[in-house]
Order: structure tokens, then C-alpha cells, then sequence
């Protein structure tokens, strides 16, 4: 290498130097800059008039969401007639999805034998599902439960898959039909004497 080709390239690494030399340590940036964890904030609802498109990647479009501990898990009913259509495609979704921890809903599945905890028995006598009415099932489905460790689907389900698989748990799972606590009747100034 010629003499001269030496000094054009000190030269020319001397230029760079200083303005590279600014941006070390590039991960000061990355560790001092205000991100926004997922799922920190809740997500704003979409402006009046906008209609929600689905997308290539995320065919899901936007849904409306409760807390499974808000009133609504009282109110939400199943808004699918239980068919054959719709009992076929939520017999599949509990194949996929629930077989693996809760089994046939009475005996538990392979991951709750090997020691995960709080895994539910859905049904027969020791079922929860008898005393869960369908809109709290959906939401906890949809959203999980911190408490009992379960994961939320509402990401690879569609609503009418998750209602689908309310109603074939309701309808194929041993003594899975919603019982609704007994009301006591509200005591009168009479009774109280």
C-alpha cells in the first residue's frame, strides 16, 4: 500500500471517529428511553365511527373486553345457538386447548401430573363449572385468571370459538350446567321483630 493511500485512510478514520465516538455505548439509549411495557396501560377505544379492520398477520380485529371480575361475567350470555356446527367447533377448541391441563374435565390432563398447580376440575361432583355462569367461563377463557394461573386465549380464539366452547363444555362435560345460587328472600320489618 502506497504512502499516500496510508495517509487517506488515517485521515479519513480520524473524520469518523469523533462522530461514532458520540453514539458509544449505544445501549444507554436503549436502557434510559421511556418504552411502554404491553398490556401496561389499558387500550383506548376505537373513535366514534371508526370500523375495526382485521389484519394479515393478526386476522383478530378489535373486541370489546371486561375483567372476568366485573358485573358483566354476571350478565354475558352466550349469543350462539348450540348446534351441531357450533358444538363441533367447540369440542375442538377444548381438544387443542384444554385437554393438555383440565383432560376430560373430570380426570386432570398430562400437564397438571406433572405438578402444575391450581388446574380446575370442570366438571362432575368436584366440577367449578356448575357454579361459573357462561360469562364468567368466556372471560376467563378470554382472559385468563392470575389466581389459578391460567392463560388467557383470547388471542387465538375468535368470540364465537370461545362462546363455541362454553357451550360444548355446557352441553358434553358430566354436570357442567350452570346452577345459579338460590336467592334468599330479602328479610321484612316483621321478620326482624
Amino acid at each position: 500500500m502506497s504512502e499516500a493511500a496510508k495517509r487517506c485512510g488515517v485521515a479519513l478514520l480520524a473524520l469518523a471517529l469523533p462522530g461514532s465516538a458520540l453514539a458509544l455505548p449505544w445501549n444507554l439509549d436503549m436502557a434510559d428511553s421511556a418504552a411502554v411495557k404491553a398490556y401496561e396501560r389499558e387500550m383506548a377505544p376505537l373513535p366514534e365511527g371508526v370500523m375495526s379492520q382485521p389484519h394479515v398477520l393478526t386476522p383478530i380485529s378489535y373486541r370489546r373486553n371486561f375483567s372476568w371480575q366485573s358485573d358483566a361475567r354476571l350478565t354475558l350470555q352466550n349469543p350462539l345457538e348450540a348446534d351441531d356446527a357450533v358444538l363441533a367447533t367447540g369440542r375442538r377448541m377444548y381438544e387443542v386447548y384444554c385437554t393438555p391441563c383440565h383432560g376430560d374435565g373430570e380426570v386432570l390432563g398430562p400437564v397438571s401430573e406433572k405438578g402444575y398447580p391450581a388446574v380446575a376440575i370442570l366438571a362432575g361432583d368436584k366440577g367449578r363449572l356448575k357454579n361459573l355462569p357462561d360469562g364468567h367461563v368466556y372471560l376467563t377463557i378470554r382472559n385468563g385468571s392470575i389466581s389459578t394461573l391460567m392463560p388467557a386465549y383470547g388471542y387465538a380464539m375468535t368470540n364465537d370459538e370461545m362462546w363455541s366452547l362454553v357451550a360444548w363444555m355446557r352441553d358434553a362435560l358430566p354436570q357442567s350446567a350452570y346452577l345459579p345460587p338460590e336467592t334468599t328472600p330479602a328479610a321484612t320489618a316483621e321478620d326482624v321483630r
